[in-house]
């Protein structure tokens, strides 16, 4: 019965095996919400020109923007673009400048597995460096094979642009001006407090499960602890004068049934920097604990070994 019950008890606690990148699955109403964004056709703001061989004016959309709608539909980590291949086509050195063309295929892929695959080319012409003539066609190529995959994917990420019908009546609209840049929106300092507790929470949350069942503990284990409970809370915790959370955090320390990072978070409002603290903390103690019940074993085989040799030189000289 109580082996029925260890395995039940395993079974619980072995998480599932998370699935990879590629063969994730979309909800039903994430399916239909993506597939109606993206056969939305872009409005001038997306769409930029520039002047072609002949005199020619072309419409085009910027890599950065791109990059953005995909981020916008998919998420930043619902796709992914791969390098399948990059050849440089030809390196050709005129009156001391260079003319470089290279060629890259980029694969796009979805989070269910969903890709394209498209070849872009890129081209530096004039300029006195060879290693920024590749460099400028290296990216180049793979910019532009990276946005002719993302545009198989339909017409918000600039499959619309190929209509040239379109072409002509969006050039007629006049594009909204960009609203003025807001300084309280932009990054100034290090750090992002709120992905911090974010990703501690999270952090938090898968442990708790697993902790919940824990492995089983040595005999010895628990006896070690209560002995030495007191002076591990002492050297772990180090509060600073005058604040209640470390002084609430010490009176804790005498509760093994009591989680710190719960009690304490709750009452910092799960203060990132706090919360950090209180793990360190914790996981010092448990090192701590670790190495003593080590140093107690080894004392106990050393005590043994010492009665051993006593009784054997005992044994030999009553003989």
């Amino acid at each position: 019965m109580s082996a029925a019950m260890s395995t039940n008890t395993e079974e619980k606690s072995t998480p599932a095996p998370s699935k990879r990148f590629g063969q994730l699955t979309y909800t039903a109403e994430e399916y239909q919400a993506v597939h109606r964004a993206l056969r939305q056709r872009l409005g001038p703001e997306y769409i930029s020109t520039r002047m072609a061989g002949g005199g020619q004016r072309v419409c085009y959309i910027e890599g950065h923007r791109v990059i953005g709608l995909a981020n916008e539909m998919f998420g930043y980590n619902g796709w992914s673009h791969s390098i399948s291949q990059q050849n440089v086509d030809f390196v050709d050195l005129i009156n001391g400048k260079f003319y470089v063309g290279v060629s890259a295929f980029v694969k796009v892929q979805l989070k269910d597995g969903a890709f394209h695959e498209d070849v872009g080319y890129g081209v530096s012409e004039g300029l006195k460096s060879k290693a920024l003539s590749l460099e400028k066609a290296r990216k180049e190529a793979v910019t532009d094979g990276m946005k002719r995959a993302l545009k198989c994917f339909g017409n918000a990420l600039g499959n619309c642009i190929l209509d040239k019908e379109y072409l002509v009546a969006i050039n007629k609209i006049p594009k909204q001006p960009r609203p003025p840049l807001d300084p309280t929106q932009t990054k100034r300092t290090e750090g992002e407090p709120s992905v911090e507790k974010a990703r501690f929470s999270s952090l938090v949350r898968e442990e708790k499960p697993v902790s919940a069942v824990g492995p089983a503990r040595t005999p010895l284990e628990p006896r070690v602890f209560h002995q030495n409970q007191n002076t591990n809370c002492s050297e772990a915790h180090t509060p600073n004068v005058g604040s209640a959370t470390d002084r609430k955090s010490e009176n804790l320390c005498s509760r093994p049934d009591v989680d710190l990072l719960d009690v304490v978070g709750a009452e910092t409002n799960s203060d990132p920097k706090q919360l950090r603290k209180l793990r360190q903390q914790q996981l010092q103690q448990k090192f701590r604990r670790e190495m003593e019940t080590k140093k107690l074993l080894q004392k106990q085989d050393q005590a043994k070994t010492e009665d051993a040799e006593v009784a054997i030189g005992q044994g030999s000289s009553g003989c």
